[in-house]
This record gives structure tokens, C-alpha cells and sequence, in this order.
């Protein structure tokens, strides 16, 4: 969660009302969330695409602001382009059945192309450049400059685009990796499993207990701060470990969710997955959350910013309430490999 700072980086105490627009705000999120979940299981899974999709660009767009106000310029066109291109291949590996190495090969395919042409077919114009580098106060070279805009740019469409594209693969983990399977073909056990299902709750699930917990007992346990100033004061190992623990709690949760399903309770017996697996996941999820809000923590305080916007009241930005579950997307696809292909 961000730190709460004025204008001269000193903590500010939220008034009531602050925190009756986070309440608010919390529950319509959840009810989206819970919305779209439905609308994927009930109608079609390329539904909760759209809910990705929607973050990614909003995300990359908050992202590519903050980089903007630490000088730091890019190219639009690259960071608008790509979540489009990110889509098109999923779209293309699911009509080809081609595999997720596949998606993620061609994934990183394309930001070497675009970081390549960003960089080097701008200088076709060079009265352009030379325009656009002098205001943005730039003074090295004309070649300098298109690189580094490139690379800017590069690094945008990797965080969080790229790390967030791993939703994509969850929401589409039977295609993507179980239609070859012959424990899935032949086992009729698991015939109604679905586990993009389960990879999309285990994500948002440990997500959001991750945060909430840390926010809670981070405030609670006045443990002593981190010992990294450019992380914000309000960041404590209390509660970095309080979130780990929290979504901890979330993978148990999930599995005592799932195995009231005789289907999902059918496979977990026949993998022996207990809860104290989900345990472990859910710890392994907390520790990637808590890591990628460190992260984001730290690139806001650069841009000496409380939050990546004020889009959502009382949260911030979008990228505010997702940074922990970008790279958490990572991590439950690696997890959901690891258990089930």
C-alpha cells in the first residue's frame, strides 16, 4: 500500500472520510471483480480478457506518467501499442493451439522489435528529434537520446505489461497447456475442472489479503520501519510479513472453497494436494505481492509522488491497487504449471 505523504514527504493521518471512500471504493472493485468472475464461468472466459486488458493499459499509462515526471521520456505509441499486440497473441496461440512458450517467446519477440524501431527509424527525421530532445532538456545526442526513449518505453511494456500478460495465460491455462495432457484427456475425475478458475481466485484471492493485511498490521504492530528510506515511511516488516502471512491464509481459504466441489476435490485427492500445500502457495504468492509492491513503493518515491493517480478515491491509481498482483500473476502461473501440467 502507498505511503500517505505531503507536499514536503512528512506523514499525513487520513481523515474519516478517506477512509470511508477506501471502504467504497474496495467494495465496487470487488463487485466488478466478482462480475466479470461470473461472467467468465457462465459465458466465456474471453470476458475477463477485457477486465485484463482494461488494467494493463490504464497501468502502463500510470506508469509511463510517473516516468514522464522523473524526466524520463517515451515513446506513446510503444506502450500504447503493445497490451494491443499482447492480446493478439494470445488470440493467435488459442486459434493455432500453440503452447505458452510460444506466447511468451513471441511476447518478448515484440518489445525487441518495437525497443529496436523506437530507437533507430526516429532518426530518419532528425530535425524532429533534435526538436523533441531540446525540450526535454536532453544534451547528448540525437542517437542517445532515441535509445533511451526506447528503453524507457521497453520498460514500460515489461512492468507491468509483460508481467501482467501472465493473467492472460492463467485465464487461459487449460488451453494453453492441458488440451495435450493425457492425465487431463483420459482421467474423467477431472471432466468440469477448470483451472484458469482457480489460478484467477488464487491470484486476486492472495492479492488482496496480501494488501490488506499488510496495510491493517502494519499499522497495528508499529514494527520497526524497513530500513530502505526510499521505500516511504510508512513501510514496516510487520507488515511485509503480516501480507505474507495474509495470503497465506488466502491459499487455505481457496482450498477449502474449491473442495466443495466434488470435481476440483476429486483432482486435489488425486494430485494429494492438502491444504497444506495452499499454504505454501499462498505464502510463495505473499512474498511476490509484497515484492512487487516494494518495487512500486520504490519507484513512486523516485518520482517523489503518493500515488501513480487519483483515478480511483481513496486508493490512488489503478496501478496502486495492482502493483503486488502484476508480478503475482508471474507466480501463479509458474505455481499452476508446476501442479498441473
Amino acid at each position: 500500500m502507498s505511503s500517505i505523504l505531503d507536499n514536503n514527504k512528512q506523514p499525513v493521518v487520513q481523515n474519516p472520510a478517506h477512509y470511508k471512500q477506501r471502504i467504497l471504493s474496495g467494495i465496487l472493485i470487488l463487485l466488478v471483480l466478482c462480475v466479470f468472475l461470473a461472467l467468465r464461468i457462465w459465458v466465456n472466459s474471453y470476458i475477463f480478457d477485457l477486465l485484463i486488458g482494461a488494467l494493463m493499459i490504464v497501468s502502463a499509462y500510470e506508469v509511463d506518467n510517473l516516468l514522464h515526471k522523473m524526466d524520463r521520456p517515451t515513446y506513446f505509441i510503444g506502450y500504447g501499442v503493445y497490451p494491443v499486440l499482447v492480446f493478439i497473441s494470445v488470440l493467435l496461440c488459442l486459434l493455432l493451439g500453440l503452447d505458452f512458450l510460444t506466447y511468451v517467446l513471441i511476447n518478448l519477440g515484440v518489445i525487441v522489435v518495437l525497443g529496436l524501431c523506437m530507437a533507430f527509424l526516429p532518426l530518419l527525421a532528425q530535425k524532429n528529434v533534435t526538436a523533441q530532445r531540446i525540450k526535454d532538456g536532453y544534451k547528448y545526442s540525437n542517437l542517445s537520446y532515441c535509445v533511451k526513449k526506447s528503453l524507457n518505453t521497453c520498460f514500460v511494456c515489461v512492468w507491468p505489461v509483460l508481467l501482467f500478460s501472465f493473467a492472460f495465460a492463467i485465464n487461459h491455462f487449460d488451453t494453453f497447456v492441458l488440451t495435450s495432457s493425457p492425465f487431463w484427456l483420459n482421467d474423467s475425475a477431472v471432466n468440469g475442472v477448470d483451472i484458469g478458475v482457480l489460478g484467477l481466485v488464487l491470484l486476486f484471492v492472495t492479492t488482496m489479503l496480501a494488501d490488506t493485511c499488510a496495510m491493517l498490521f502494519g499499522r497495528l504492530l508499529k514494527t520497526r520501519k524497513i530500513s530502505m528510506e526510499k521505500l516511504g515511511p510508512g513501510k514496516s516488516w510487520g507488515g511485509f510479513f503480516a501480507g505474507i502471512i495474509g495470503a497465506g491464509l488466502a491459499g487455505m481459504l481457496t482450498y477449502a472453497v474449491f473442495t466443495l466441489f466434488a470435481n476440483y476435490s476429486s483432482l486435489f485427492g488425486l494430485l494429494n494436494l492438502n491444504v497444506w500445500y495452499f499454504l505454501l502457495i499462498g505464502l510463495v504468492c505473499g512474498l511476490f505481492n509484497m515484492l512487487g509492491d516494494t518495487f512500486s513503493s520504490y519507484f513512486k518515491r523516485r518520482a517523489v509522488v503518493k500515488d501513480f493517480s487519483n483515478l480511483i478515491p481513496g486508493h490512488g491509481g489503478v496501478m496502486d491497487r495492482i502493483n503486488g498482483l502484476v508480478v503475482n500473476s508471474f507466480c501463479v502461473f509458474a505455481i499452476l504449471l508446476v501442479l498441473f501440467a
